[in-house]
């Protein structure tokens, strides 16, 4: 499910998606293999200032959106959008629909959902950005190449802080799965690996329960690496 504008849909992602089985999947190497299987049009650009939460005093505006197919070599399944004015101290890309960005925004403070977009400022400045994938085969295939795009360094303004894993479903993941997630690791700054929350599939708001050790500990690091000013 796309994320929408005005968080309408909420806590999409964790437990809204069923998995797509890929049977005997293998680790794919940065730039081999098919593309990512999202395409763009699936997803919606961030329409309002913070998603979710109401926009303080000199928000952002977007402006010019860029489909995923014309964005710069090597394509992954993210388009680009530019913004003027002020962000957020985070954004949360989508690497595939239903990866669960509204969720986060809900636990990360002063954060937004992009979508399925790399969020660029224009006409100058720096943007945090934190990719968000489930964990099933179609979802870190997605994310390999939007991890694959960045490590091109064809998004300069673009500071990734690193990738949360989400779990697609309860119990332990396949082997194949693992593997997979241990070699995107490999590209990016840092990994965060979420487990499956049955209380999110339910529909219990994020923010008014106690999130897991997994999330507390993603919600403890972001904001530190916020305070250090890092990426920025």
């Amino acid at each position: 499910m796309p994320p929408s504008p005005s968080g309408a849909q909420a806590y999409e992602g964790i437990g809204g998606e069923a998995p797509q089985a890929m049977a005997g999947t293998r680790p794919q190497a940065y730039g081999q293999g098919a593309a990512p299987p999202q395409a763009y049009g699936q997803g919606t650009p961030p329409q309002q200032a913070y998603g979710q939460q109401a926009a303080p005093s000199g928000g952002f505006v977007a402006q010019a959106v860029i489909p995923a197919e014309r964005g710069p070599s090597p394509q992954s399944a993210l388009g680009l959008i530019t913004y003027s004015g002020r962000g957020p101290d985070l954004w949360l890309s989508s690497c595939h629909g239903g990866a669960g960005t509204s969720t986060l925004a809900a636990l990360l403070t002063n954060s937004a959902s992009a979508g399925r977009y790399w969020p660029v400022p224009a006409p100058t400045g720096n943007s945090r950005v934190l990719l968000v994938a489930r964990s099933h085969a179609a979802g870190l295939l997605a994310a390999q190449g939007a991890v694959a795009q960045w490590a091109a360094g064809v998004l300069p303004s673009v500071q990734l802080l690193g990738l949360a894993v989400i779990a697609d479903a309860p119990g332990k993941r396949p082997k194949p799965l693992s593997d997979l997630v241990r070699l995107i690791a490999g590209g990016v700054p840092r990994l965060w690996e979420l487990p499956w929350v049955e209380a999110f599939r339910l529909g219990d708001p994020p923010d008014r329960m106690k999130p897991p050790s997994a999330y507390a500990r993603l919600i403890r690091d972001v904001s530190g690496l916020i305070e250090n000013g890092t990426a920025l």
